[in-house]
């Protein structure tokens, strides 16, 4: 074996060390609970869920103003 492989042999062991050590602490440290984080991202979810509900029945009523018979939307805009 020559000097410039020994080289690479170790710098190969230092950097696999390295890998391993992030690995292990990250591992380490991972998050125990996440329950209060789904607590809170179902929380906003129902919020959402109420507002775009809220937003559909306002787009339905309006949908059946424009569309009735009796309604003529250039004039409205005129008289305005």
């Amino acid at each position: 074996m020559n000097v410039f492989t020994m080289i690479v042999f170790i710098v190969a062991i230092c950097v696999l060390g390295e890998v391993l050590k992030k690995i292990f602490d990250l591992k380490k440290n991972k998050p125990a609970d996440n329950s209060a984080d789904m607590a809170k991202l179902v929380s906003i979810n129902e919020k959402l869920n109420n507002q775009v509900q809220a937003l559909e029945t306002r787009v339905i009523n309006l949908e059946t103003i424009v569309t009735q018979e009796g309604y003529d939307l250039k004039s409205k805009i005129n008289s305005l």
